[in-house]
């Protein structure tokens, strides 16, 4: 019997147990396309029952997707850059010709210039050893730069897999472009299953295009380190970026504390002067400020079930002009003065510090 696999997350249809990924009832297996209960349940209810695919089968499928595929569109949450870059994944990509699909444009502030931003991504890249490498900045939400990512799809060959970290929005630009001429304007027909939840689909998926050309969806690889990834589901979906990036302004000094409340503190233990701290987010929470007599008590903030385990402290020295990246959560940026700050993070969660991705470029 020829295994058969459903069209919206990959997974191996089965009629077995309706408690894992796959299911259909039998009577329903003949049906064209074939949608598995799972997908049909996020689709229309907004519900994934089932809960995201292990972090090693993912792996695993990625890898197949690799070996089968003659380029790669590699699609990176702007508003979690450095989270969307993995070493592990940039080494499995390896020498494949690849396409850095930056998404999440629409999110940035409307006064910020796409030429810098361009400008900062091939630098960021540049850091990480990836050197003269095709960027796209897209909106899957808008369709900002669809046509020219499309364009150079084309030159990729016959087989193209789009990887990315969970929650990036990876389906969503393979969506768009399946509805475009390139993927025949599959407009209406079954599409990759898209919901805010992380680890949705759960095998390579393969789209037929005009041309002989394959489109391919592929699991999310599951990053360490994300603020996001270590709080309860439903808690997760409000820090993944999916609102305007919003900052807020504050005047700091030794003894100041921005925080979000119950994620991560930020304390003031050195300035040169009179200085500012950004906070940035793209997501459904806000920095606040406070001070450092107060930092237990924040840190402590009570979030349902997604109250942090433990925490771990890190000393840090931001300039002008640099931001600090928690990642999975978001980052603040220094202005006017030189700072020493001590960062209070969950157990586990990268910190990085890099060039402020808004502001004046020098």
């Amino acid at each position: 019997m020829v295994q058969q696999y459903c069209q919206g997350c990959g997974a191996h249809i089965q009629s077995i147990n309706p408690e894992d990924y796959g299911f259909v009832p039998e009577a329903q297996l003949n049906r064209r396309p074939l949608l598995c209960q799972r997908c049909f349940r996020i689709n229309h209810y907004g519900r994934d029952e089932i809960g995201p695919v292990q972090a090693q089968n993912s792996l695993a499928a990625i890898e197949a997707g690799l070996s089968w595929c003659t380029g790669v569109v590699l699609v990176v949450d702007l508003m979690d850059f450095e989270a969307s870059l993995p070493r592990e994944l940039l080494r499995l990509i390896g020498d494949k010709e690849t396409i850095f699909a930056v998404n999440k444009v629409d999110l940035l502030p409307e006064q910020t210039p796409l030429r810098e931003i361009q400008g900062w991504v091939e630098k960021r890249l540049n850091d990480y050893g990836l050197s003269q490498v095709q960027v796209s900045l897209v909106s899957a939400v808008t369709g900002y730069g669809f046509p020219t990512l499309a364009d150079e799809i084309e030159n990729l060959g016959a087989h193209i897999l789009f990887v990315g970290v969970t929650n990036v929005g990876k389906s969503s630009v393979l969506e768009r472009l399946l509805h475009m001429r390139i993927g025949g304007g599959q407009r209406g027909r079954v599409k990759p299953t898209i919901s805010p939840y992380p680890g949705t689909t759960v095998q390579v998926s393969r789209w037929q295009c005009p041309g002989g050309l394959i489109l391919a969806d592929s699991p999310g690889y599951v990053p360490q380190g994300r603020v996001s990834d270590l709080v309860g589901i439903e808690y997760a979906r409000e820090l993944i970026p999916h609102r305007q990036l919003s900052s807020h302004l504050y005047p700091v000094q030794v003894g100041d504390l921005v925080h979000i409340p119950g994620l991560c503190g930020v304390e003031c233990v050195e300035s040169s002067g009179a200085g500012l701290l950004l906070g940035f987010t793209g997501s459904g929470v806000q920095w606040h400020k406070s001070t450092s007599k107060h930092r237990k008590k924040w840190l402590d903030q009570y979030h349902g079930p997604c109250q942090v385990k433990g925490w771990e402290e890190r000393t840090i020295k931001l300039a002008p002009g640099q931001d600090a990246v928690i990642s999975g959560l978001g980052w603040v940026s220094a202005r006017k003065a030189n700072f020493g700050l001590r960062v209070h993070l969950p157990q586990g969660v990268h910190l990085t510090i890099r060039p402020n991705l808004i502001g004046r470029k020098k």
